[in-house]
């Protein structure tokens, strides 16, 4: 399906682990239902990496990329829980991006993800649905996205490194499929296909495959 929003949170880690057990109760008990609450948040989804890469992949799906630097969002932030003090400086390897929805459709929601973060010149923004929306007609690819890291917005990120080193990326591509197989011709199509590769160097490319945990909704109230 096409993204909830025009904004999204994007955020890579792993954990430490003599953390990682707490984590996994943490995560999704507290920490995204907190997010969930409020207002400007639509859906969260948290993935675990299949094969290379960072091992969690976080996406909150936002009204406007302004939701995630509004009073509500600093206020929470402002206010950890004991139990987000606890495990926050575990992180390992963490990015964090806030970022708009340049390209977003679908027609159902993949229980399976390839992540693509790429470093581009900030003058030089080509539109890619030429390259993403063919993406559909393959078998078992029901979602393409693109996003374009705002590094205003995510400036804030010293304020909420908690213990942490937080890296920021900066354009992302997100292609849901119903299973990794159907997800791994995408790749070569992408890097390989006459289609990033002819204006990125694909060395400046990383990629990894993801499989769905789980998604906290905002209730209709939100």
């Amino acid at each position: 399906m096409p993204l909830i929003g025009a904004g999204i949170n994007a955020i890579w880690n792993d954990i430490a682990p003599e953390m990682r057990d707490e984590f996994f109760e943490w995560h999704p008990r507290e920490h995204m239902q907190e997010r969930m609450g409020i207002p400007g948040f639509r859906r969260g989804r948290r993935y675990i990496a299949v094969g290379e890469g960072v091992e969690f992949l976080t996406l909150y799906e936002t009204e406007t990329p302004e939701t995630l630097v509004s009073k509500a969002y600093f206020d929470r932030l402002s206010e950890p829980t004991e139990w987000s003090l606890k495990v926050l400086p575990f992180f390992r390897n963490n990015m964090r991006g806030i970022c708009r929805v340049r390209f977003s459709e679908g027609y159902a929601d993949g229980g399976n993800l390839l992540a693509l973060r790429y470093a581009a010149d900030p003058e030089d923004t080509p539109d890619l649905s030429p390259l993403l929306s063919p993406l559909l007609s393959l078998p078992g690819v029901v979602g393409s996205h693109e996003f374009l890291c705002d590094p205003v917005l995510s400036s804030g990120n010293t304020s909420l490194q908690r213990g942490r080193m937080i890296g920021l990326p900066d354009r992302i591509i997100l292609v849901e499929g119903s299973s990794i197989a159907a997800l791994e011709p995408v790749l070569e199509t992408l890097v390989n296909g006459g289609g990033l590769a002819t204006f990125i160097d694909p060395q400046d490319m990383q990629s990894a495959f993801y499989t769905l945990e789980y998604q906290v909704l905002a209730s209709t109230e939100n």
